[in-house]
């Protein structure tokens, strides 16, 4: 036990500052994030005294702590040279001084400086090792009971424990934050559990994925083709399914992508995947799923089939009588399938109402609306997202929710069902932006829900499904069973509009004709490759569009790009579009944290919901100030100002550019889209008629015309895996044809 708590990171790479090693005490700490062990500390150094700040991840130092740190000096613009900490070994005291606050500086409870006294007194400078040898001496110091003196020695075990743990972990190379959390999840058990199966950290631990368990696995001898290791892969592969869309896969193809990622023979693979389903890990039902999501599918399609069964109508009025009412509330006549929908919402317990853009889905949810809340309904208006909430709110002149908040929805896991809190006080449920809901999010809603309350589905089955897993709408829509009703006429107002007429004609195969002119509103300009489609974007996404329409640039004006990754994607466009929108000065503040720089200015993106805040994945906002002094920083979200603590900035990302998966739920008055070849694994019809309805002044699409025809040919290559179509059809007793376990609106005629 000659040092405690040692922590290391992988060294930054390529040449900088050389690495230097101090010793000393920690004079006092300033910042410290309890969750991954941040922290931000003054070093009183043994060799001069001097006091040097340090910075890094450091979880469990106290003030008082001898420790040595090994790191690298920075210089920041605001608080000058510090010390970036890649190790930190917290050593024990050897004077009196140090032993006696060790003992008695917080990180025994029960134990203040006096009591060390006492202990140090009575025991002698060698009390830490004597204690470890024999407990029982600590029952020897006057003024010390035996119940005192067990909480001591528990807890003086525990720091032992932790010790080892941690010097064990950090010696396989894994980092302080997740050491960290891994010893909180295991205790004295995380040596023992880690050497049996490191894998369990990938399921068990946050921020632990399969190839960090991998490495461990090999540095701790585990055999490539282990038990532990060949299930873990399976887990592994349906979870980036998952991710992919897919709520389960065929076994054989299954068996196949985890023989190629394990680079095992597909024998074995077959053998661990039937021990893993006995042992229930995995559950197969015509495909294979992870156990948590084939409950999901099974409930969606159980609480949907109760629904349509054993639901009641939200009112007995009369159609015609509905029809009428609304009309005379909203002021003037419902186009004929407007009337036919609401006749369905009205009476059916379960409905979907989908259709394009401008197509009067507004309208219909307000006449709806209407319609039920005289006839005394109570009503719960929701959407999946923060910003299809305030746009839902916007357009009925009643509040409207994130299905999260509506619900009191807390997440307990990747892809395992959400807890709600209690069950939902309403009538009718009317949910917007339906095909962003995955199946996990519908499962939860729906047994939310109390026996009595119908449900009202909106959304656009044409549009791109859920980032998450599963595409409920067109499952719903294409099971037979679920009453749909499908918007097909284009308003009057919208008839004008370019943008509608771009994305109709796109999303009915057609090769739309762009406007041309300044009084156009939807616009394709074409450039021979990705380069001069990256100068044309920025000078359009800057200068053009913003002085053409007056529009701010910054807020006003949204890139969408279909890929991360490339000279278009969103990776290298926020870079580019951040040069010229928001550059360095001098009186613009900067934070380096999470391996980026944020400044302030940035257009950001929350990325997970936050219920604490009140803010929401998918929100944008810019990020006005950053106070390293308060340890804070604000984020202007159309008008609402949201404190962040400086250890939440990891759930913002740059929004300059977005890709177009990230835009659903959302609307911009202006949308600039780039279309090239180096993108043709992603260009599909759905993703660039998603794209196009984003925009509500001005679609400027720009690039290669090969691209945009192949994505236009493309109906859908992002066939998703599941049976929620087929298991509402059986829950109703509906043969339906098709092929099994696969969801593709396009071949039902949806798209």
């Amino acid at each position: 036990m000659d040092e405690l708590l040692p922590f290391t990171d992988e060294p930054p790479q390529g040449d900088g500052p050389a690495r230097v090693r101090l010793l000393g005490t920690l004079a006092s700490i300033t910042f410290r994030n309890d969750d991954n062990g941040w922290t931000v500390a003054r070093l009183e150094t043994d060799e001069s005294g001097e006091r040097v700040t340090l910075v890094g991840a450091m979880p469990g130092v106290e003030e008082g702590d001898s420790v040595a740190v090994e790191g690298r000096w920075t210089q920041h613009p605001n608080f000058g040279r510090q010390l970036s900490v890649e190790t930190c070994r917290v050593q024990l005291p050897s004077g009196r001084k140090g032993v006696v606050r060790f003992l008695g500086g917080g990180r025994i409870k029960g134990v203040g400086p006096a009591t060390a006294d006492k202990i140090v007194d009575a025991l002698g400078l060698d009390v830490l090792s004597r204690l470890e040898r024999n407990p029982e001496l600590l029952h020897t110091v006057p003024g010390i009971g035996r119940a005192k003196a067990g909480a001591i020695l528990e807890q003086l075990a525990e720091q032992r424990d932790s010790s080892d743990a941690l010097v064990f972990l950090a010696d396989l190379g894994l980092g302080p934050a997740l050491s960290l959390r891994v010893w909180r999840l295991y205790k004295t058990d995380t040596v023992a559990m880690v050497r049996t199966d490191p894998f369990r950290l990938a399921e068990e631990v946050p921020g632990v994925g399969f190839r960090t368990a991998d490495n461990l696995a090999r540095e701790l001898g585990h055999e490539p083709d282990s038990a532990y290791r060949v299930a873990a892969g399976l887990l592994h592969l349906l979870s980036q399914a998952a991710l992919e869309g897919h709520v389960g896969l065929p076994s054989e193809e299954l068996l196949e992508r985890s023989a190629a990622f394990l680079e095992v023979n597909e024998q074995r693979v077959e053998q661990v995947f039937v021990e893993t389903l006995e042992a229930g890990r995995l559950t197969e039902d015509e495909l294979v799923y992870r156990p948590e999501l084939l409950a999901a599918e099974r409930d969606v399609a159980a609480a949907a089939a109760r629904l349509l069964t054993r639901g009641r109508p939200p009112t007995d009025l009369a159609p015609a009588a509905a029809v009428a009412r609304a009309s005379s509330r909203l002021g003037f006549e419902l186009a004929d399938d407007q009337r036919a929908a609401l006749e369905l919402a009205i009476a059916a317990p379960l409905s979907v109402i989908t259709g394009g853009p401008g197509v009067g889905k507004t309208t219909l949810v307000r006449a709806v609306v209407e319609v039920l809340e005289e006839q005394g309904c109570r009503l719960a208006l929701a959407a999946p997202t923060g910003r299809a909430a305030r746009r839902l709110a916007q357009a009925t002149g009643r509040d409207a929710a994130t299905l999260h908040r509506l619900l009191g929805l807390r997440p307990s896991g990747d892809f395992t069902p959400f807890m709600p809190q209690e069950q939902l006080d309403a009538d009718v449920l009317v949910i917007d932006e339906v095909s962003m809901v995955d199946v996990t999010l519908m499962a939860v809603t729906l047994a939310a829900l109390p026996e009595t309350c119908a449900v009202v589905l909106v959304g656009d089955v044409d549009q791109l499904p859920s980032v998450g897993p599963g595409d409920v709408l067109a499952a719903f829509a294409r099971s037979g069973v679920v009453p749909v009703a499908r918007l097909t006429t284009v308003f009057r107002q919208a008839e004008g509009s370019g943008i509608v007429r771009v994305a109709h004609d796109w999303n009915a195969g057609r090769a739309p004709e762009f406007d041309v002119g300044d009084s156009g509103q939807a616009y394709w300009i074409e450039r021979r490759d990705a380069a001069s489609a990256l100068q044309t974007l920025l000078t359009m996404a800057t200068e053009r569009i913003p002085q053409r329409f007056s529009l701010d640039p910054l807020r006003d004006v949204q890139v969408l790009t279909p890929m991360h990754k490339g000279p278009l994607g969103t990776v290298a466009l926020n870079e580019a579009l951040r040069a010229r929108l928001n550059p360095p000065g001098k009186q613009k503040a900067e934070l380096q944290r999470f391996g980026r720089t944020l400044r302030e200015g940035d257009k950001v993106m929350q990325v997970k919901n936050n219920y604490d805040l009140d803010v929401f994945n998918g929100d944008v906002g810019v990020l006005t100030s950053i106070d390293e002094d308060a340890s804070q920083a604000c984020v202007d979200f159309e008008g609402r100002h949201v404190t962040y603590g400086l250890d939440q900035l990891d759930q913002l990302e740059p929004a300059f550019a977005i890709t177009c998966h990230k835009s659903q739920g959302s609307e911009f008055p202006a949308v600039v889209l780039p279309l090239v070849m180096g993108q043709r694994m992603m260009l599909r019809r759905n993703l660039v008629y998603t794209a196009f309805t984003r925009a509500k002044q001005v679609l400027v699409a720009l690039g290669e015309t090969a691209a945009l025809q192949r994505a236009l040919s493309t109906v859908d290559t992002g066939t998703r895996h599941g049976r929620l179509a087929q298991r509402l059809a059986a829950a109703a007793g509906v043969e339906q044809d098709g092929p099994d376990g696969v969801v593709d609106p396009a071949s039902e005629g949806l798209a």
